[in-house]
């Protein structure tokens, strides 16, 4: 059986990284958090994956768009299968990494 060019699973989580800064939907943190929960991928590496694919990708405007994760109500990830646990534990991991992205970005200025 031949099978033709596959993507390479860095293109695939850059992806997720590119819609994650450019849309913010709950379906687009629960696939970044999922690749970080597997532990092939660290949140620099997922930055990094990011920066490579996106010229306009930015760590700073990233920590914003993670602050809009504690506006969307619980109902809007029901549909993905998640739960309040799991949604109270996304939500923390993502406030921690907001947090360092600003520590870093204010250690930069």
């Amino acid at each position: 059986m031949e099978i033709g060019p596959v993507l390479h699973a860095d293109d695939v989580v850059a992806g997720k990284m590119s819609a994650l800064f450019t849309r913010a939907e709950p379906r687009d943190f629960l696939d970044v958090d999922a690749a970080i929960v597997s532990g092939r991928y660290t949140r620099q590496r997922l930055c990094e994956l990011a920066a490579e694919s996106d010229a306009g990708f930015d760590r700073r405007i990233l920590a914003d768009l993670f602050g809009m994760l504690e506006r969307y109500p619980d109902r809007r990830f029901a549909f993905y299968g998640a739960d309040t646990k799991h949604l109270a534990a996304i939500r923390a991991r993502f406030a921690d990494w907001r947090r360092e992205l600003l520590d870093d970005s204010s250690a930069t200025q």
